[in-house]
């Protein structure tokens, strides 16, 4: 029951990241020049995580985290046109709670962008296009680093059940 419920916890997570950013602490000057070029995925975090699962009136609580390590990926952003492709692997570790108990999960992730177009609009980063579009706001860019953020506030129906899910990603890439 466990594994089915992380399952179904993970997936809803992953439809749900198909939502927009909010552009609190953006920065106000970021050009496609500064975004152009090859960066290093230096750190990944979720924080905040929370779910409320309703299956049949039952109200299943979660709260998560995760948090990336053993950055090996490398994340190129070309122009004319602009695609973003990324290649290497990375660490995520998983820490949720539901109904009390808590468990750890380590996953292993690869091309973390799979050859995505992305376009800037003043601040937020978008990848993607159309209806598959997920923007991410800048909130530092420099010559070195630029970090990213992305906030999720949603809910989805699947397979019966309802789940709303928020959270704060943030992701930072270096050169």
């Amino acid at each position: 029951m466990k594994k089915i419920l992380l399952s179904t916890l993970l997936s809803a997570f992953t439809l749900v990241f198909l939502s927009c950013s909010n552009d609190e602490d953006a920065i106000t000057n970021a050009s496609e020049s500064q975004i152009t070029g090859t960066w290093n995925l230096t750190a990944l975090e979720t924080k905040d995580g929370r779910s409320d699962t309703n299956f049949d009136g039952t109200s299943i609580p979660t709260t998560f985290t995760a948090v990336g390590k053993d950055f090996d990926t490398v994340v190129t952003f070309s122009e004319n046109p602009n695609i973003v492709t990324s290649e290497g692997s990375y660490t995520t570790v998983i820490t949720t709670t539901v109904m009390g108990e808590t468990s750890t999960e380590e996953e292993t992730g690869e091309d973390f962008f799979e050859s995505d177009e992305w376009r800037l609009d003043g601040s937020i980063l978008y990848f993607g296009t159309g209806d598959e579009e997920v923007g991410f706001t800048i909130t530092e860019l420099t010559d070195g680093k630029m970090s990213l953020r992305y906030e999720v506030d949603e809910t989805v129906d699947f397979f019966g059940a309802t789940t709303s899910v928020s959270a704060t990603y943030n992701m930072t890439l270096t050169k």
